[in-house]
């Protein structure tokens, strides 16, 4: 299955916060990656909020090509419940990523922290900086969906709740709330096709 899929799933939902476990375990229903790890971490730096990586353990016989995926989400352990969610989320979307969006050389994690954390990235067009900067917007898709999202944009357009009240119930950043409800509706169209 496909991002577009999940997200597919997920768009008629209404109640909120969407459980990061729901996503979690459509991811493990309906695709070969079936071990996803979740491992709190301690960061360095504020820009460090999380990161995705895929492994592939042999489990047939020697040049049989069988390999076991194990998918390690770090995020940040000191990260607030809000931006846990977000950050666990975007990173698990990363197993929809086509071969030309991931990096499996420690000089391409070198150029992607570079290029993600640089004011440049704007003009890169380094297709896996390009896209971890959609990556809070795909997992937006996801967790404030269509359904919840129309009817929640109308009521704070009508002055009837705002943006950080809204961000509340839904258990996610308060700035990406107040964006997703603006650009929600294009930019889902953009990044699953419908």
């Amino acid at each position: 299955m496909s991002y577009q899929a999940l997200v597919k799933a997920f768009s008629n939902r209404e109640e909120l916060p969407i459980p990061v476990d729901a996503v979690l375990t459509w991811i493990r229903d309906h695709t070969d990656h079936r071990d996803l790890r979740l491992h709190g971490v301690g960061r360095n730096s504020k820009a460090f909020r999380g990161a995705f990586r895929r492994l592939g353990i042999p489990t047939g016989n020697m040049y049989s090509h069988e390999v076991e995926l194990i998918c390690q989400i770090l995020y940040g352990r000191d990260l607030e419940p809000d931006w846990k969610r977000l950050v666990v989320v975007k990173e698990a979307l990363h197993v929809f990523d086509p071969a030309g969006q991931q990096v499996n050389t420690e000089d391409g994690v070198r150029r992607l922290i570079r290029e993600v954390i640089t004011p440049e990235l704007r003009a890169t067009s380094f297709a896996p900086a390009i896209n971890d900067f959609l990556g809070p917007y795909r997992a937006m898709a996801v967790l404030l969906p269509r359904a919840a999202r129309r009817k929640l944009k109308i009521a704070r357009d009508e002055g009837k709740r705002t943006s950080t009240e809204i961000a509340n119930y839904a258990q996610l950043p308060d700035f990406y709330v107040d964006i997703w409800l603006d650009i929600g509706e294009e930019a889902e169209h953009e990044l699953a096709g419908f």
